[in-house]
């Protein structure tokens, strides 16, 4: 049900929306039952939990790591302060550094595009050790730039003492579920850290050889990439996001006993999450009509730019109240798909998501004479 009200606030229109949703065409499933100590499922659109387990414990989380790795030196590439064909030659301190490897020797020379798909795909030691030796001078001043980086992303429970997730919770090296969840979300708004985590493979040229990708979930349809990780520490630990309906949700899984089990775990996160996701509103539905009133059409429907869609553990979760605003002194010409406004979702009584509201139509210029008209006839219709 929709109880409609209008309401003046300043110069913008509020349309308030009471919406209750029950009765849901497909009964929500229950969250699995998993053995892995922390995990969580992140909405990356609206940017919230929707299940958890431990999700805000510290722990030590192996090779996921290397994401702020990959984030800070992407940036850095971005900015044009670093090149991928940049040669960078191998230090003895990189070429010794124990784990998983691409065996790099003293001396090899590479580009800083092969290390940054080295660290991704192969979660190479040596490869994040050397590109953050030419990045920073050291390894340690790049340790800097990652810490500076979690500060700045308010990801108040991680701190780094190394670059490849080596080092545990008892040398200080940590972070959380929820803020590994938002870190690579922050990652996956990068173009090219996007696209060196989703590649199924790619060709060291200064090895002559052709590396996998080791995420297990790629397969998977939708699965954008991410990050694993292993050691006694930490455990087996895997983070994923995944695409589907035009929805991203990310799945963290740490602290799981074997590699076996993370991948299971973290695979049957995605599908329940996906399987409870439900459409509340479709971009189809006019949520209100808007005055143009200088626009040939005059008036213009107001839609979504997006469906809004949740993932729902409870009937609770589907439970919401929207206010919509309105931008104030809109004029023609707009065109079909111009945000003409904002669909605020409330939840619990906060703030929950902004959905921007688009034209469903376009309105024209209108003649001066039939500006005029417009006009009058709102008047006498009082919405003057």
């Amino acid at each position: 049900m929709r109880v409609l009200r209008i309401v003046p606030w300043g110069i913008v229109t509020i349309l308030v929306l009471t919406v209750t949703f029950s009765g849901v065409a497909n009964a929500l499933e229950a969250p699995p039952e998993l053995s892995s100590i922390a995990y969580a499922v992140y909405d990356a659109d609206y940017g919230y939990v929707v299940l958890e387990k431990n999700a805000y414990q510290r722990r030590s989380i192996a090779s996921i790591t290397k994401v702020m790795t990959l984030l800070v030196a992407t940036e850095l590439v971005e900015e044009g302060k670093l090149s991928l064909d940049a040669k960078v030659t191998a230090s003895a301190r990189a070429a010794s550094r124990e784990g998983t490897q691409i065996n790099l020797k003293t001396g090899d020379i590479v580009t800083v595009e092969e290390l940054l798909y080295a660290t991704a795909l192969q979660s190479a030691n040596d490869a994040a050790v050397a590109l953050a030796e030419y990045v920073a001078g050291t390894e340690e001043d790049f340790i800097k730039l990652m810490n500076n980086k979690a500060e700045a992303l308010g990801l108040a429970d991680t701190h780094y003492v190394d670059c490849t997730g080596l080092l545990s919770i008892f040398s200080n090296n940590f972070s959380t579920a929820f803020d590994q969840v938002r870190l690579l979300r922050e990652a996956l708004d990068h173009e090219l850290l996007r696209s060196i985590l989703g590649a199924p493979d790619y060709l060291l040229q200064s090895q002559d050889r052709r590396i996998k990708n080791s995420h297990p979930l790629l397969d998977v349809p939708g699965v954008e990439g991410g990050k694993t990780g292993a050691t006694t520490p930490a455990g087996h630990t895997l983070i994923t996001s995944c695409v589907r309906h035009e929805k991203r949700l990310i799945i963290v899984v740490l602290g799981a006993r074997s590699r076996e089990v993370r991948n299971d775990e973290n695979e049957k996160l995605l599908e329940w999450a996906f399987g409870n996701l439900r459409t509340l509103i479709s971009n189809e539905e006019v949520l209100t009509p808007v005055v143009i009133p200088d626009g040939v059409e005059h008036q213009v429907n107001a839609v979504l730019a997006s469906e809004f869609a949740v993932v729902a553990a409870t009937e609770a979760d589907l439970k919401y109240g929207t206010d919509i605003e309105i931008l104030p002194s809109l004029r023609a010409p707009v065109d079909r798909g111009d945000k003409v406004g904002e669909l605020v979702v409330n939840r619990g009584g906060e703030e929950f998501v902004r959905l921007d509201l688009v034209a469903q139509q376009s309105t024209g210029l209108a003649t001066w004479l039939r500006r005029i008209f417009n006009s009058l006839t709102r008047i006498f219709r009082g919405n003057g």
